[in-house]
């Protein structure tokens, strides 16, 4: 089977790759605002427009939601106006893929007057017969509830259909949990649309399209702008034109938070690599783990089980939660073992293994800081996890695999506790704490009446239910409950603490 590294280099040679990638939504016209003298001064003369373009679908990631199989192999069928235009029949086998080449692409007449019409599928296989996964917000059980439908405009290179910007759950992102329905093989998806003229070379293109330059932007239309930053605010003009911000305007955008996550956009962008959005909410958690005792024991870390369960109810709420375990840019180191971490050992790792020994590293207000150890010192006695900053909370490793026998008894299992006691302590840092269901410690246990009370509380923040349920309450019930997922803050962590 050919590698997509192959396939890269064998394109590179079989076509010609072009100058002009796409952008998205503007909030200004081309018809609408007449160009300045400055602008029509960058116009090239004789800018002649393509004759073709290629229409290339770039799949970046794709994660698993409700796939049962432990290792999956997956795959792609996108139609670019009804033509199957995957670049090669590849299967990938895993829970979370990151793709590092586009996926498909199919090259058109330029006429910025049509709409092109792409489908993306994902497939499990499967002896005897193939699942479609579910990938969008449509529902029905047969392909038109699962496959993502969009209409790409040539004109500006953006799209609407089952996907589209401020949409809520991100602009190039769908998830098969938007149709209500999670028992459909769901999967999500993050991927971009964009153009390829037909000059050019591969890594020569931007995001921008050739009518938008001269048109919109009165720039010339063959030239790569993609990281020029006009207004000087700190983002490069394609980042602001897919994301409707007007890359010409005086008034500075860059400390805007308009989906009031905490990052701002400049954050956001900086963060884009991983797939975060400006009108989508994201949480980006760095995780480090701890050194075993012993040589031949395993060290505490996050285990990609858990991590995956974790996901899903943030996905259900349209919030995408990052864990950088070392896939991003600095997560998944081992601090030395020590037997119980006090809270002077929590802050000291922190500020050396987060925060990299400088209090203004650029990841403070931007990630939250957890880190997975042996065990904690807690007044005296064990326990779970603790938070121990308003942006870092640990777990404790060994404690969730002593009791690894008795969560099982309680219908529970490693991952689900180890999950659940994640998710919740990660919560004390997004606000969830003033609510007497919250820690109380007569919820532990069925002798008192407080464990009977707050059952209708059901949310890992309840010691009922932690090491259980791996899910903040929706406030269903209307005794002794609250929805957790309407008092969260993803804003508090950018305060000063304590």
């Amino acid at each position: 089977m050919v590698s997509k590294k192959i396939l890269s280099v064998m394109i590179l040679f079989v076509m010609a790759v072009p100058v002009g990638m796409t952008t998205n939504f503007l909030n200004i016209s081309g018809n609408d605002v007449p160009l300045t003298m400055e602008q029509k001064s960058r116009q090239a003369v004789g800018d002649v427009p393509p004759d073709n373009v290629t229409i290339v679908v770039d799949v970046m990631r794709l994660r698993t939601m409700t796939v049962n199989c432990d290792d999956p192999g997956l795959y792609f069928k996108i139609f670019i106006n009804g033509e199957n235009s995957v670049w090669m029949d590849q299967v990938y086998n895993g829970k979370d893929i990151w793709f590092e080449w586009p996926t498909a692409a199919a090259t058109i007449p330029y006429d910025v007057n049509k709409t092109v019409i792409i489908q993306i599928e994902v497939w499990e296989e499967e002896r005897g017969q193939d699942i479609q996964c579910d990938l969008s917000k449509e529902k029905g059980p047969y392909e038109g509830g699962k496959t993502i439908t969009i209409f790409y405009d040539l004109k500006r290179g953006e799209w609407t259909g089952d996907d589209y910007l401020k949409d809520g759950n991100g602009y190039g992102h769908c998830s098969g949990f938007e149709d209500g329905n999670e028992d459909e093989n769901d999967c999500e998806i993050w991927f971009d649309i964009y153009q390829w003229g037909d000059s050019g070379w591969w890594g020569n293109e931007d995001r921008l399209t050739y009518w938008e330059k001269v048109h919109v932007y009165g720039l010339n239309g063959s030239k790569n702008y993609g990281n020029v930053d006009f207004n000087g605010d700190g983002i490069p003009i394609e980042w602001e034109d897919k994301y409707g911000f007007d890359p010409f305007a005086e008034s500075n955008a860059s400390e805007q938070d308009p989906d009031n996550d905490g990052l701002t956009n400049y954050e956001e962008y900086e963060t884009s690599k991983w797939f975060s959005d400006p009108f989508a909410q994201d949480i980006f958690v760095e995780v480090d783990g701890m050194q075993a005792k012993h040589p031949w024991e395993k060290p505490y870390t996050l285990p990609k089980e858990s991590q995956n369960m974790i996901c899903n109810p943030f996905a259900r709420h349209n919030i995408t939660l990052h864990i950088d375990d070392g896939n991003l840019c600095g997560g998944g180191d081992l601090i030395p073992y020590k037997e119980g971490m006090s809270g002077r050992d929590l802050m000291a790792a922190r500020f050396k293994y987060f925060l990299n020994e400088d209090e203004h590293n650029w990841k403070r207000g931007v990630f939250h800081y957890a880190l997975i150890c042996s065990q904690i010192q807690w007044y005296g006695r064990p326990a779970g996890g603790r938070m121990f900053y308003i942006d870092a909370h640990t777990v404790g490793g060994q404690y969730v695999r002593n009791w690894a026998w008795a969560f099982y008894l309680q219908g529970s299992n490693y991952y689900k506790a180890f999950a659940s006691v994640f998710m919740h302590e990660l919560g004390h840092t997004l606000g969830l704490m003033s609510f007497e269901g919250i820690d109380n410690e007569k919820t532990r246990f069925p002798w008192y009446k407080e464990y009977w009370e707050w059952g209708t509380y059901k949310s890992c923040m309840n010691y009922r239910y932690v090491y259980k349920l791996v899910d903040y309450s929706s406030g269903d019930d209307p005794d002794h409950d609250q929805n957790d997922w309407a008092v969260l803050d993803l804003t508090r962590f950018t305060e000063e603490g304590w």
